[in-house]
């Protein structure tokens, strides 16, 4: 694998604490005047006591992986591999209820102010997982119990969300329906945090690994999304809106439930032999700025903001998929919900493939800015031909354009955020602040597709022309990335 993708030698600083006899490894710093100096890479089977880690404002001490906490097994790494995949795929639900089963229901409860009452739902929803994101990780950051520090935060989450999703299915008014929709969002956007922060305690089973576990969390939810609408559209009645809830909320159940017991995660005696239980329990209390000290790194506010604007087109146009069927192609309601359900398989087939291809291509060349550069034009492409063509084989292929664009970005997506974010203590806020490059864009999306739409007498050329310049700013954002090649 090429080393590149990894912190480089001006980012990282090595200090370890010499062992006694001949296994002692000493490293030298490398001096602020030598740019080249290379650092070493440590077999695993060179164990140090720590490494201390450089980031933007102080150091931070974090333990290197113990030999007898590598799963060394082969069947031990692919349950684990598969495991995050699993997980992952929870993010699913998000997507079945913005494209198919909120906009049904709603059309339902509110026939004569579909527009509004999808904007006020959706983005107080939105708001809430944006929210309750990086509070999941300051508070596992901060938390060490017998189970870890992150799956703690797993189990009530997915009780949350299977209550919201059960509260959703029996709405009958939209209070109703937005209370359940805000459990349900809080719920998921707790376990995709916490999941998502559980990546880099893996690190142990092999940087090949780890980089496998991450292009599968960026493609969790897509693929989970078109498996959660083929569910729906093919075991319930799409008339009863309930059906689909109620399948979701079982189906996120069992994946977690299968999911819990995979992770290998330091353990509340594990971090106190390695010093670390003290420095999580000693923290202090949550502080406002602490959730915008991330943003005070240059790199770390450009791949945020480029993430936004990437997850604010793919939301535009998922949101408003059936919308568009429905309202420009003159589709019936069942012709429109599988039409949405064929969008989404082929978008995310050509998803699957080009994210893995870039997966595999990014550690070969060591370079991760073509792909997420490359993919939002392609995603922009995509989106510019919907504005231009009108029928339904020119969205067909316009999936593929996007789907294929959009597998590039994530294919690279959570290596690049790790790679401008290493602060050990902080890395669940972190992770939590990343997220809500996702929940961000629920929440914008709705407005822009509600302002657009009802001041423009539902002209969703001009929304869909929206959602591709914004791909292409998502792009142009990421040329000054220092760091990061």
């Amino acid at each position: 694998m090429d080393e590149s993708i990894l912190p480089t030698s001006e980012e990282v600083g090595i200090g370890v604490e010499k062992e006694q006899g001949e296994n002692a490894l000493p490293l030298t710093v490398p001096s602020a005047s030598k740019n080249t100096e290379e650092i070493p890479v440590l077999s695993s089977f060179q164990q140090t006591d720590q490494i201390d880690i450089i980031g933007n404002d102080h150091v931070t001490t974090s333990p290197l992986v113990d030999e007898d906490s590598v799963p060394g097994h082969p069947l031990r790494k692919v349950i684990t591999v598969s495991g995050f995949g699993l997980a992952s795929l929870v993010a699913g639900s998000n997507v079945a209820i913005k494209q198919l089963l909120l906009p049904l229901q709603i059309s339902l409860l509110a026939p004569h102010t579909i527009n509004t009452s999808f904007t006020l739902v959706a983005t107080i929803g939105a708001l809430a997982g944006f929210i309750a994101a990086p509070l999941t990780g300051a508070i596992s950051d901060r938390v060490i119990t017998r189970w870890g520090r992150r799956r703690p935060c797993i189990a009530p989450g997915i009780v949350v969300a299977v209550l919201g999703l059960c509260g959703m299915a029996i709405a009958t008014t939209i209070p109703f329906l937005l209370v359940g929709e805000i459990l349900a969002q809080i719920g998921i956007d707790i376990v995709l945090s916490a999941v998502t922060a559980l990546i880099p305690d893996q690190v142990q089973i092999a940087q090949k690994q780890r980089n496998l576990i991450s292009s599968l969390n960026g493609i969790g939810p897509n693929v989970g999304g078109v498996i959660a609408l083929l569910l729906i559209t093919t075991f319930t009645n799409t008339r009863i809106v309930a059906q689909g809830y109620f399948l979701l909320a079982l189906v996120s159940l069992v994946i977690v439930a299968l999911f819990l017991p995979v992770p290998r995660e330091p353990l509340a005696q594990d971090l106190k032999e390695k010093g670390l239980e003290g420095q999580a329990q000693q923290r202090s209390p949550f502080r406002m700025r602490e959730f915008f000290q991330p943003l005070q790194s240059r790199e770390f506010s450009f791949v945020l903001l480029s993430r936004v604007l990437v997850y604010l087109a793919f939301t535009i146009l998922g949101a408003y998929t059936l919308f568009y069927l429905r309202g420009v192609l003159h589709f019936s309601a069942s012709e429109a919900a599988h039409g949405v359900t064929t969008f989404q398989l082929l978008s995310t087939a050509c998803l699957i493939v080009t994210a893995f291809l870039a997966g595999r291509l990014a550690q070969s060349i060591g370079r991760l800015k073509p792909f997420v550069i490359g993919g939002a034009i392609l995603m922009a492409v995509g989106l510019f031909l919907i504005v231009a063509i009108h029928s339904w084989p020119a969205l067909i292929v316009a999936a593929i354009l996007f789907g294929s664009g959009f597998g590039l970005y994530l294919g690279v997506d959570i290596l690049l955020i790790f790679r401008v974010s290493r602060s050990e203590a902080n890395r669940g806020m972190h992770v939590g602040i990343m997220y809500t490059a996702i929940f961000l864009p629920l929440i914008i999306s709705p407005l822009i597709g509600g302002f657009v739409l009802n001041t423009f007498h539902n002209n969703f050329s001009l929304l869909f022309a929206v959602a591709a310049s914004v791909s292409v700013l998502a792009a142009l954002i990421l040329f000054p990335l220092k760091t990061v090649k």
